[in-house]
């Protein structure tokens, strides 16, 4: 499995001269099979550019192309309506809210209500890829050798780590948007237990965090501290503040891998294979 960075960047893009290396576009990864099959986290402004790869390289996968929330605020979703690939008749998309305890009443007008004509020229419907909303009340699921699983966590509104393990056996933790309140989850730290990638938000630093309780975010320190209790084999930090530019994350990589040495902080179009 390969996992490459499409949008790292946390709340909303920025695209100031001071923030290339790291990159502006908000939260998307896209996941790679041994079979070259590919499944989509988020759909932040990153998933642009992911789409723009995509049609490049002449993929061909037009069936089941998964596409999974860890929840629908803005800035991992606001990517969708600029997702070239979907405008693809050929192609078949799931849209996926897996985890028990979502409530969401309707998962279909998340993505219709923002593309009606007071907001955007397009609506879903006229986009042309077949799209299928999937919502089962199970935290777990295998599909064709890969399992996929789910934890609810801390975050305004709920959000949803994702633990997936593909055919090979190797496992990435995808955990963002969460907020560890009074000491580590250890619900999060079960969950993340031997992965080969964990990533996981980083918003803030240890400072920042005293003054944003409440926000459903991490520090970097505590996204290390789920890393060591859980014995993962690498961490990636996420969800980059929007104040914070290349020059301030760069010191603070410095920092955690003092720490956690095998640990980075994510930049666009990265890619690691497991």
């Amino acid at each position: 499995m390969k996992v490459k960075f499409y949008g790292a960047r946390g709340s909303i893009p920025v695209c100031e001269r001071d923030y290339q290396e790291f990159g502006g576009n908000t939260t998307c990864v896209m996941l790679t099979y041994a079979n070259n099959d590919i499944a989509i986290l988020d759909a932040g402004t990153g998933i642009r550019n992911l789409g723009k790869d995509l049609l490049a390289g002449g993929h061909q996968q037009y069936e089941d192309i998964f596409i999974g929330f860890s929840h629908f605020h803005w800035d991992h979703l606001q990517g969708f309506p600029f997702f070239l690939p979907a405008y693809d008749r050929r192609r078949h998309f799931t849209i996926s809210a897996i985890g028990k305890g979502r409530h969401l009443k309707d998962l279909k007008s998340i993505f219709t209500t923002p593309m009606q004509s007071e907001y955007f020229p397009v609506s879903l419907d006229e986009m042309g890829a077949t799209f299928y909303f999937h919502q089962p009340e199970v935290d777990s699921f295998t599909e064709e050798g890969k399992n996929v699983k789910t934890l609810k966590h801390h975050h305004p509104g709920g959000a949803y780590s994702y633990r997936i393990r593909d055919v090979d056996g190797r496992v990435l933790v995808f955990c963002t948007d969460i907020e560890h309140a009074d000491g580590i989850d250890r619900w999060v730290v079960e969950f993340a237990k031997g992965a080969d990638l964990l990533i996981h938000d980083a918003q803030y630093t240890p400072q920042e965090l005293k003054q944003k309780k409440g926000w459903g975010h991490s520090s970097w320190e505590q996204a290390i501290e789920v890393a060591e209790r859980a014995g993962v084999k690498r961490l990636a930090l996420t969800h980059h503040d929007p104040d914070h530019n290349d020059a301030f994350l760069a010191r603070v990589e410095k920092e955690c891998q003092k720490r956690f040495p095998n640990c980075f902080l994510v930049r666009e179009r990265m890619e690691i294979e497991l």
